[in-house]
């Protein structure tokens, strides 16, 4: 919920700003409620432990009341799943809440009694920290659910069955793809994608169960699954998490090849997207560290799609030139890169290569000597393009 005022009235905000300014006194005395009012804590806790674990929740309480909107479930989230671990009963937890959120408001009225107006003002603040709780109420809620299904998947087998049949099809438990959408957690429909990288490929974050819990934090679902060639996994978007967003997210933490698939509504469609990701995986030069998209690799996946005819293709296209030592390949080759990558244009192309734009000029004619291919000639443009992709894709086939 969001008011129309960016932030509360400045009587509220001094009311609340004192509050942080005294927080550990505010704390133990809220975490000293929550022991008399709910008895699980007593043994579970220290009030100074429960004081330090109520800590970041009350700075984002009263911060939502400083910017007059209910947000930031985040630390609720990590508070739900460290009490699921942990198994405390989630009544207890949402209690706990309710008893801070109360002697939070309990302590603003306080502070603003002496001055009818900031009374007055509070009132309209009054909806900010209960929106705050029930938001806080959901993410708490949301945690224990994800905890619960973990354990469930503890046995490692079951969990495996259910991850091939979504990635694959296929499925040796007679499930079908609703059944295995709701043993995940998935929904069966929405906006989906699918991503694939190269083994291990995740290694800054430690494993994909890492990505997956990073997502998870962000209100984002996802299941992942290692094989032999990559590592795959489904990721349900959201209407704040779209699919650009999780590319920079990759893109910060792959060290590998990764490939996105196109954005799809069934969860049925799975298998296919994955196709389609692993394609755009394998668009993507060898050795490089970067996430293609399939509507950007599309040209690309079909000369992986078909590495005989597209080596067959480049061999007989480029001709003699693989006759040419290693490093004269390399320079016409670049230069024929570099000139589709500037559009046709030999200045832009000598700028890219730093040289003038009369030796980009040279080398292209040395090229079409040599493979008896015009660039000019739209029919010979394409076999060339192909060509340059298939020894960018398949090197080892192509001069194999």
């Amino acid at each position: 919920m969001t008011s129309d005022s960016t932030t509360a009235d400045a009587r509220v905000v001094t009311a609340c700003e004192l509050l942080l300014d005294d927080l550990d006194t505010l704390t133990l005395e809220i975490a000293r409620l929550i022991r008399v009012d709910e008895p699980y804590y007593v043994d579970y806790m220290s009030t100074q432990q429960l004081a330090d674990a109520v800590h970041p929740n009350v700075i984002v309480g009263l911060q939502n009341v400083i910017q007059n909107e209910a947000n930031q479930p985040s630390v609720s989230r990590r508070t739900g799943r460290q009490r699921a671990e942990h198994g405390v009963p989630l009544a207890a937890v949402l209690h706990a809440y309710r008893i801070g959120t109360r002697h939070m408001w309990h302590e603003l009225v306080h502070r603003c009694r002496p001055d009818p107006e900031a009374s007055q003002a509070l009132l309209g603040s009054a909806s900010v920290l209960w929106n705050s709780l029930d938001l806080s109420a959901q993410a708490l809620t949301t945690a224990y659910q994800d905890v619960e299904t973990e354990r469930l998947f503890n046995d490692s087998r079951l969990r495996e069955a259910a991850l091939a049949a979504l990635f694959s099809g296929v499925t040796t438990t007679g499930q079908g793809p609703a059944e295995v959408a709701d043993a995940l957690r998935l929904p069966k429909v929405g906006r989906f994608v699918v991503v694939a990288s190269d083994p291990r490929s995740m290694e800054r974050d430690g494993s994909a169960v890492s990505v997956e819990r990073a997502l998870s934090s962000l209100g984002v679902r996802s299941v992942w699954r290692s094989e032999a060639d990559s590592e795959l996994g489904l990721v349900a978007l959201t209407k704040t998490y779209r699919a650009d967003r999780l590319n920079r997210y990759l893109a910060t933490i792959t060290t590998g090849r990764a490939g996105m698939s196109d954005v799809f509504e069934s969860i049925v469609a799975t298998p296919h997207a994955v196709t389609e990701a692993l394609m755009a995986r394998d668009a993507a030069t060898p050795g490089t560290n970067v996430v293609m998209r399939f509507d950007e690799a599309r040209v690309a996946a079909l000369v992986t799609a078909a590495p005989e005819l597209s080596t067959g293709l480049a061999r007989d296209t480029l001709d003699k030139l693989l006759d040419l030592p290693a490093d004269e390949q390399s320079v016409l080759l670049d230069t024929l890169q570099a000139w589709f990558d500037a559009e046709g244009s030999a200045a832009e192309a000598g700028c890219r290569l730093h040289c003038h734009q009369n030796t980009v000029r040279y080398r292209l004619n040395k090229l079409a000597q040599l493979t008896g291919r015009d660039p000019r000639n739209p029919g010979d443009l394409t076999r060339l393009y192909l060509a340059r992709e298939t020894v960018r894709l398949l090197p080892e086939q192509v001069r194999g």
